[in-house]
């Protein structure tokens, strides 16, 4: 299964902390999905796409995942996305049909763009820790009760690494303050 890569998932070490396994490092090919751009979820710091006649959307394309690892990707995407077959265009030539997740609800749009590198400096380090605690979930409640519990424990204060270690019943080390 071919993937369009274009948020937080186009950088390594999230793609290896949401499959749970080292990827062989190696350059993706660039690709982009024309007439789409990509902006700001709101309240958020990852993108979602936004059609714009014109524009293009940068992104990579990922292969060479395997079952376990795209099982593991949806239930990182799917409380805010939905899986897409779309053909993308790559920056060497050519048109390949792939995997994309487009956002589930447009009420998000906020029309500030996005940018990956801009995102990788400022945003990375908290969503990585973020994503190896969301991704402590998988396999023991499904995709909306962890963002539910998640929404909950964000609400009360609460340290996400208990709420894992409670659903989990395994303790998470705590990340440095910036992280939680």
């Amino acid at each position: 299964m071919r993937f369009f890569f274009f948020g937080s998932l186009r950088d390594h070490d999230i793609l290896e902390a949401v499959i749970g396994r080292p990827f062989p490092r190696q350059a993706f090919p660039a690709a982009r999905l024309p007439d789409h751009r990509l902006e700001r979820m709101a309240k958020e710091t990852f993108p979602l796409l936004v059609a714009a006649p014109g524009a293009s959307a940068p992104g990579i394309v990922v292969e060479g995942l395997q079952a376990a690892d795209i099982a593991r990707i949806h239930f990182f995407e799917s409380v805010e996305y939905e899986p897409r077959l779309h053909p993308v265009e790559l920056a060497a030539g050519g048109v390949l049909d792939c995997h994309l997740f487009a956002a589930t609800a447009v009420a998000g749009v906020t029309g500030e763009p996005w940018h990956f590198d801009d995102w990788a400096a400022r945003h990375k380090a908290k969503e990585l820790r973020e994503a190896q605690l969301w991704m402590a979930f998988h396999g023991r409640v499904t995709a909306e009760e962890a963002d539910r519990l998640w929404t909950e424990a964000v609400a009360a204060g609460r340290a996400l690494e208990e709420l894992i270690a409670e659903v989990t019943g395994s303790s998470i080390p705590r990340a440095s303050q910036h992280h939680s």
